[in-house]
């Protein structure tokens, strides 16, 4: 039997010239192109491959049109996948695509990251280490908190945390989406990642949140339309020292619902020298309210605003940031550099930030932290009584709270 006569090898020749043969037909063609008889008897095989040839060909463009977006990253840009999927919803308006056929979910954009070789980029951070006495701290905080609600009997809209954290002018993401293997990952700002202010946020038990307090580093306070429902000082130093502190306490925490009637309130801070002042504790008690200080190494466990606030303030503040830088709506400077936000806009955001946090989250992040947990029907009470020694010995947090 000669060779060319095995029908191994010729079948293997027929399917090398069919696969030289066949030709692609785009979704246009197949759906312009003349129905067969078998179409025609099932008029509901038609329909259904339009509908999936019209899907195909929809996303097919939006993953065109959301690769050629992502080329912005060769300008440095930031982009994240929340930006992704908002491009892609405007795009596929535009296209006429129905939100019921697209609905740019998560998934989709994982699929289109891979297809188009993308892949998410992250800054890596170090965590806070807990003291090696981190159990004796903790138990000593709480037995603290419980003493004082069993002697006052907070309402919860009376008890309160309050934190200061910077905001800078320029926020880039620790995330950015680019080209899989590429070593250096250069992300575009205004040059501003020192400038900052800061912003002094509280809120309360019930899931209240009171006008944040920014401290902006100047002199004086700039001219420029600051947006109502934000309270803007200035200081050289842009820090809280004390004197802001009592002010805080008389146009912030002073604001909330019960001072005109002096109820009995709680206000939890954290370490920070400026909140152990004489000036301070005498503020805070002539409004008939008791200080707790969080001990050092433990905000991660028991500051609320560290717990459940800061991480979706800040990713809503730098959300709003990088849809503002990656739109048209900034100026340059004169040498062509992207000119920082102004303090009326950074103020904008932290307002829509701080407003963007759910009530449900502080009132959990309150009981999280076992500040605002019912006194009845728990355990927490008995556990203290078998921990803590008959005669008492003053807690870390008695100590820093009285002179």
């Amino acid at each position: 039997m000669m060779v060319s006569d095995c029908p191994e090898h010729s079948g293997s020749k027929v399917g090398q010239v069919n696969q030289q043969l066949r030709q692609a037909y785009d979704a246009n063609f197949k759906l312009n192109s003349e129905p067969k008889k078998t179409d025609l008897e099932m008029p509901m095989v038609k329909e259904k491959l339009t509908v999936i040839l019209k899907a195909a060909t929809s996303k097919k463009l939006t993953d065109k049109c959301v690769s050629t977006y992502l080329k912005k990253r060769n300008e440095g840009l930031s982009i994240t996948r929340a930006v992704i999927q908002l491009k892609a919803l405007e795009i596929a308006k535009e296209l006429g695509i129905p939100p019921t056929e697209f609905k740019a979910s998560l998934g989709w954009c994982r699929r289109m990251m891979r297809r188009n070789g993308f892949s998410l980029r992250r800054r890596k951070s170090l965590a806070q280490r807990l003291p090696s006495d981190f159990m004796e701290k903790l138990l000593s905080f709480q037995h603290y908190v419980i003493g004082l609600r069993k002697k006052h009997s907070y309402p919860l809209d009376q008890m309160g945390n309050a934190d200061q954290r910077p905001v800078f002018f320029d926020m880039p993401t620790s995330a950015t989406i680019h080209k899989k293997g590429e070593k250096s990952v250069i992300v575009k700002s205004t040059g501003n990642e020192k400038s900052r202010v800061t912003v002094m946020l509280a809120c309360l038990a019930d899931g209240t949140k009171l006008p944040p307090y920014v401290i902006l580093k100047s002199k004086t306070v700039p001219k420029e339309g600051i947006p109502t429902g934000i309270i803007v000082c200035a200081q050289k130093k842009g820090w809280m020292e004390t004197e802001l502190v009592v002010d805080w306490l008389k146009v912030v925490w002073g604001r909330r619902s019960g001072p005109l009637r002096n109820k009995r309130n709680m206000l939890i801070l954290d370490a920070f020298r400026g909140h152990l002042t004489s000036p301070v504790k005498e503020q805070l008690r002539a409004m008939n309210g008791d200080l707790v200080i969080i001990p050092g190494g433990m905000t991660s466990q028991l500051q609320v605003l560290d717990v459940v606030v800061n991480k979706p303030f800040k990713d809503n503040l730098r959300k709003r940031y990088t849809e503002w830088l990656l739109s048209g709506n900034r100026t340059l400077t004169p040498s062509g550099k992207i000119q920082k936000p102004t303090v009326s806009l950074l103020c904008d955001w932290i307002l829509q930030a701080w407003a963007a946090v759910p009530p449900e989250s502080i009132i959990n992040g309150f009981k999280r932290c076992c500040i605002s947990n019912a006194l009845d029907g728990h355990k927490d009470d008995i556990l203290w009584e078998e921990l803590v020694e008959p005669k008492h010995e003053p807690s870390e947090a008695e100590d820093l709270c009285e002179e």
